[in-house]
């Protein structure tokens, strides 16, 4: 279902990648990606965004590599909110958040409701081009995830399985298969879009868990529930290198390719890995830095949260305009609009219908002066919360007539 991945794999450097968790617990790898910390030395089951980081920075990729020149962008086709990553991600050091919330596609999705994988090259691209200078793009997918229905929900599906000791497990396989399949055909778009893109590029790819399939060690050709693959593209000409990594190790080893050698986390793996007491000097920098008297810092954390936006430009309302042939209805007028845009007039929410990224269409209000009116975009999770708006208008008529 994979076959580009794999071409990938026998083309530039790859490997297993060790992961903290299996079935579930994306945040998790994705923490010691980022950071480059190991779960081991947390509690057990602890997920550091839902406990530690949401009280302190930490020091991370994005951190060390700012002091760089370097502009950081998280991306997420998934609500803000999810697994706090809002609330998070200043303390990660990251400039900018698109979350799907700021996704013109974000109705683009497959049968479970999960924003198909394929919206991410456009957010990317837009990280890239927003800048003049160096980009740190970190990028979470959703799209292979489940929780996967044991009966069939794909009409006509481009890969069939069969052989399973049910036939719900089965469905189960042949949805995450073709899942998975889009996911490739993503990768494959991706690559392209960045070859014709012309910057210098490195893109990790790896999976953060084995799916949600009862897997046990006897189903895996290598013996180990908590490994996945990695493999590292770039358009730089670096040399291939095949090795099994942890999650925690990748980033400082990619900077080690391309002579990066700063942060305390990133340059002790350079180091000290595969060397003596390296797991137990690695449990005491950790506590240091998050818990302890932060020796390494010399008594004083350097890192500030960021003042982090959400998406990558403004939105912006521009103009209100009478709906011909539609009572009491307006058409507002701006840019960078998506699904999740709502009209607030006077504090509160209007029925909005998005109709493409520069036009909303509010029903049900007859405008009067001095309405305050903004553009809001609310978060997809319950709570419904304003995530980011416009800046406040007043509605005036001119004595021309004019809005």
């Amino acid at each position: 279902p994979i076959p580009y991945f794999r071409q990938l794999m026998k083309e530039y450097s790859s490997g297993y990648y060790r992961v903290p968790s299996v079935g579930a617990g994306t945040a998790n790898t994705e923490f010691e990606t980022i950071t480059g910390m190991s779960l081991r030395y947390f509690g057990p089951g602890e997920y550091p965004y839902k406990s530690i980081l949401k009280e302190t920075t930490c020091e991370s990729a994005p951190f060390v590599l700012k002091k760089l020149g370097y502009t950081t962008h998280a991306i997420h086709n998934n609500e803000a909110n999810f697994y706090g990553r809002r609330t998070v991600f200043p303390n990660l050091g990251f400039d900018t958040f698109t979350s799907e919330e700021y996704m013109e596609e974000e109705d683009d999705q497959n049968p479970l409701g999960w924003v198909r994988d394929r919206v991410l090259t456009r957010s990317i691209l837009d990280c890239l081009e927003s800048t003049e200078g160096s980009d740190y793009i970190y990028a979470i997918s959703v799209q292979g995830h489940g929780d996967y229905p044991d009966e069939p929900m794909l009409e006509d599906p481009q890969i069939t399985v069969s052989g399973s000791p049910t036939e719900e497990q089965d469905y189960k396989w042949e949805y995450y298969v073709n899942e998975i399949h889009e996911m490739d055909g993503f990768l494959r778009e991706l690559i392209q879009a960045l070859e014709a893109n012309e910057e210098p590029v490195v893109l990790v790819m790896y999976g953060d868990h084995l799916p949600t399939m009862g897997l046990e060690v006897e189903d895996m050709q290598n013996r180990y529930l908590f490994q996945t693959q990695y493999v590292i593209w770039d358009n730089m000409g670096l040399k291939k290198k095949d090795e099994n990594l942890a999650s925690y190790q990748i980033a400082a080893e990619l900077m080690k390719r391309l002579h990066i050698y700063e942060g305390n986390i990133f340059r002790y793996h350079q180091a000290r890995r595969n060397t003596k007491n390296y797991q137990v000097d690695l449990e005491m920098l950790q506590y240091d830095i998050l818990y302890g008297e932060q020796y390494v810092y010399k008594g004083r954390n350097p890192y500030l949260a960021t003042d982090m936006r959400m998406g990558v430009y403004d939105t912006t309302m521009d103009e209100i305009r009478p709906a011909p042939g539609l009572k009491d209805s307006s058409y507002i007028i701006g840019t960078h609009f998506t699904p999740s845009s709502e009209v607030m007039i006077n504090g509160e929410y209007i029925e909005t219908n998005y109709l493409d990224p520069t036009t909303l269409l509010i029903s049900g209000h007859v405008f009067e002066n001095m309405d305050k009116i903004c553009v809001v975009q609310r978060s997809n999770s319950s709570t419904r919360k304003a995530l980011s708006g416009t800046r406040q208008r007043y509605y005036s008529v001119l004595k021309q007539g004019k809005q």
